[in-house]
């Protein structure tokens, strides 16, 4: 539980002695599985996939877009700016359209091109074996969800009317919460002290492996907004979440790897689902007696309850109790979707909030200064009592964040939809049914036509745009979207948690700012983990902190 993601990685490349029989018993049926393929069909050329040798073509083929996926993505755009292509990727047919068809696909019924409500069967048979998958929307699609539990009934209606009823319509009142939950100043400084004591640096500097840190940090933060203050303090609670959390994206990876086919055999060997299910059993244990509690309060008192849900702060669990069906009201069913939304909240905006920071520290007295006087010109030196609207004054620590985002978001690839059916563009082209389509959001926002000197770091890029009158400044801010800015989805389908997202990460730069000096431990931005379309930063890179200088 406690191995890092970059030692996962690392663990598939030289792999064990599991990995080595496992490997003998997919050679012994590579052959006959490409054979098979399940996948919708593509009449659009496929990019980045020259592999002329056709024995064992479908395995090398996965470890290829694996290894260069990104590089892959970024080329291609580059080359076919104004073409439809199609990605190497074996697990699912990946479709990328250019984006003049944004507007087209922003405005398709969920019935035609489905985001979060899609699911369809694909049946893989293996000799006699019949295995029978349900796939749920494409934003989950990555994760294999029936394999790693992270489907389609994780993220259901009645979750995403709790994210938005409580993230959205009420995310002034979360702001308290989680800030005084994180205990920043006391928790970063005890880290800061304990590490000054055994591994001291010249000039006062402590070296600090950033995203583990700010990961445990931010699941703290959105557990007290999502289970309350009693279970988020439990020491099981925030291991348990980030566990399960690295198990599910590493037993992921490990299944794309190898045709699908092979996904019974492989999960027998691999140590990431057992984890999952260990991870998935202490958070069950953990919030059985709350939710109890909760559901047996709520029916003895629903005068009460009804008062509660329209004026207090209420929990994630107590929003899932009120917007889930009566039978799905119990126990299981109720921390399987706990541990999704915790699943979708901390990750995301820790790397977020990495990459900033790698992003600060990489030119400190260039970005710090400026956004200093911002936040103190608003809250002073004293951010306890910050609100929403003071929030939406930072303009400069809003565009800072989309800025670091625009290079590096959690994919290369946006606004996911699953086709239903054939549908057939304005162009005349053809979308295929089952085919999953997106745009290449990272080139788009790197292009010329879309930003000046694109290429360049600038992170005052969109507070200057936004003060520029005669600037179209719809999608400017952090949370929303535009052409050169899709990383949260575009239009009706657009992420419910990136306004809790936008809080957190903005509640926590705001505390680093005021508190400490940063830098980078060696020359230049680290770079970030990529692979297949993924971008994470390096869980093993150290930014230095010292106490804030006068």
């Amino acid at each position: 539980m406690n191995t890092t993601l970059n030692d996962g990685l690392q663990s598939l490349s030289y792999g064990s002695s599991n990995a080595i029989l496992l490997g003998i018993a997919i050679i012994a049926i590579a052959l006959v599985l490409q054979l098979y393929d399940s996948n919708a069909k593509s009449k659009y050329p496929v990019v980045g996939a020259d592999l002329k040798n056709y024995f064992f073509r479908a395995i090398r083929q996965r470890q290829h877009w694996f290894k260069h996926g990104p590089e892959i993505i970024h080329s291609s755009f580059k080359k076919f700016p104004n073409t439809i292509f199609t990605l190497p990727s074996l697990d699912r047919t990946s479709i990328v359209l250019p984006p003049r068809f944004l507007a087209e696909i922003k405005e398709l019924p969920g019935t035609i091109g489905s985001n979060s409500h899609a699911t369809s069967d694909v049946s893989i048979v293996i000799r006699f074996a019949i295995v029978k998958e349900k796939y749920a929307d494409p934003a989950f699609k990555f994760f294999i969800g029936n394999w790693t539990t992270l489907d389609y009934d994780i993220f259901a209606h009645a979750t995403i009317d709790a994210i938005k009823a409580q993230y959205i319509a009420r995310i002034g009142q979360q702001i308290g919460p989680a800030s005084s939950e994180a205990s920043i100043s006391v928790d970063i400084k005890a880290s800061l002290s304990a590490l000054s004591r055994t591994n001291p640096c010249q000039d006062d500097w402590t070296p600090i492996v950033a995203q583990p840190k700010i990961l445990e940090l931010v699941t703290q933060m959105v557990a007290r907004t999502i289970v309350g203050p009693d279970i988020c303090r439990d020491p099981e609670w925030v291991p348990a979440v980030i566990g399960y959390a690295q198990n599910v994206f590493m037993g992921a990876v490990t299944l794309k790897l190898v045709p699908k086919a092979a996904w019974p055999l492989v999960s027998l060997f691999t140590p990431y689902m057992y984890r999952i299910h260990r991870c998935r059993r202490t958070i069950r244990r953990l919030v059985r007696p709350v939710i109890e509690q909760t559901l047996a309060w709520r029916h003895e008192h629903p005068q009460l309850w009804a008062a509660k849900v329209k004026s207090e702060e209420m929990t994630t669990l107590e929003w899932l109790i009120e917007t889930s069906k009566p039978e799905e009201t119990n126990v299981p069913q109720m921390a399987h979707r706990l541990t999704g939304v915790s699943f979708g909240a901390a990750h995301t905006t820790s790397n977020t909030i990495t990459n900033a920071l790698m992003d600060l520290a990489n030119d400190f007295e260039r970005w710090a200064p400026p956004l200093r006087e911002e936040i103190e010109s608003i809250v002073g030196r004293d951010s306890s009592r910050l609100t929403n609207a003071d929030l939406s004054k930072m303009w400069k620590l809003d565009s800072f964040l989309k800025e670091s985002q625009r290079f590096h978001p959690p994919s290369k690839l946006s606004v996911n939809r699953k086709m239903m059916k054939d549908h057939t563009l304005s162009s005349g082209e053809v979308l295929p049914k089952d085919a999953h389509i997106s745009f290449a959001g990272v080139p788009m926002s790197l292009s010329e036509p879309t930003f000046e000197s694109p290429e360049a770091f600038d992170g005052f890029r969109f507070e200057k745009l936004r003060r520029n009158k005669e600037t179209d400044h719809n999608g400017l801010q952090f949370t929303s979207s535009y052409s050169g800015s899709l990383h949260f989805g575009h239009g009706r389908y657009m992420c419910p948690g990136r306004f809790m997202g936008s809080l957190i990460s903005k509640l926590l730069i705001i505390e680093f700012l005021q508190r400490y000096d940063l830098k980078l431990s060696g020359e230049g931005r680290p770079k970030n983990i990529m692979f297949f379309d993924m971008d994470i930063p390096d869980p093993k890179y150290e930014i230095m902190f010292r106490d804030r200088k006068a």
